[in-house]
């Protein structure tokens, strides 16, 4: 009888430790952003980081690869996304960021400790850390051949349907509701470059020419400067 007990304790104990270690290994979710439709073609797209480097991609709409798909982070990758999630601190955030942009998408952050969460919504004049941590994300999505940034017009060939310019605004210029004149144009606020009010423009070469773009927006009160955009190390 005293084997006996002896005995079921013991497979008690390894089942118990193999579960700790089922447990221990299972991934935990990191990061995830969700992204929300605009009145243009904004890219409409789900990606969940788990804390393994695994990185879960759902294309909604408007988006160059619909559907589900897959992708892993290098360690290096994967340490940069957990350091940048951890200086925001999306906890010290309103669950909601309040905009006047007119018309601009929505995103949502969701960070994860565990078997807590915290979740961000707001559009694209959120505070510079967000935005900062969602283009991470989104860097990485398009690193690894999942192009997140652009949104696709499925009424338009796939190639050369979009250009973009940089427009360099005067500080007090809300840029969503600058950009609501153009209704006709239908140009489209992609992200923020830097802190300053500086926004990559989205616009259809078959609407406008780029030159002519250029000089139209140039002439309007409220901007500071337009140029092409250009790689990064080639831009002024």
């Amino acid at each position: 009888m005293k084997i006996l007990l002896l005995t079921l304790s013991a497979l008690t104990m390894l089942a118990a430790e193999k579960c700790r270690k089922n447990v221990a290994s299972t991934p935990l979710p990191l990061l995830s952003l969700e992204t929300g439709p605009c009145f243009g073609f904004c890219p409409v797209f789900k990606l969940d980081a788990l804390d393994n480097g695994l990185v879960r991609y759902e294309g909604i709409q408007f988006v160059e690869k619909e559907g589900r798909d897959s992708f892993r982070l290098t360690k290096e990758e994967l340490k940069q996304l957990k350091t940048k999630t951890q200086e925001v601190n999306l906890w010290q955030y309103p669950d909601q960021i309040q905009t006047d942009v007119v018309d601009a998408p929505f995103a949502t952050l969701t960070a994860y400790n565990r078997d807590k969460s915290k979740s961000v919504r707001g559009s694209i004049d959120r505070p510079t850390p967000l935005l900062q941590l969602e283009d991470l994300l989104k860097d990485l999505a398009e690193a690894h051949g999942i192009q997140v940034k652009r949104g696709v017009n499925p009424n338009s060939p796939a190639s050369g349907s979009q250009r973009e310019v940089v427009v360099h605004l005067k500080p007090e210029v809300n840029a969503g509701n600058w950009l609501a004149q153009f209704g006709e144009l239908r140009l489209r606020l992609v992200r923020r470059l830097a802190a300053e009010n500086i926004w990559l423009v989205a616009y259809n070469p078959n609407e406008i020419g780029e030159k002519e773009l250029i000089s139209l927006l140039k002439d309007m009160d409220g901007v500071v400067d337009v140029q092409t955009n250009l790689p990064v190390k080639e831009r002024d």
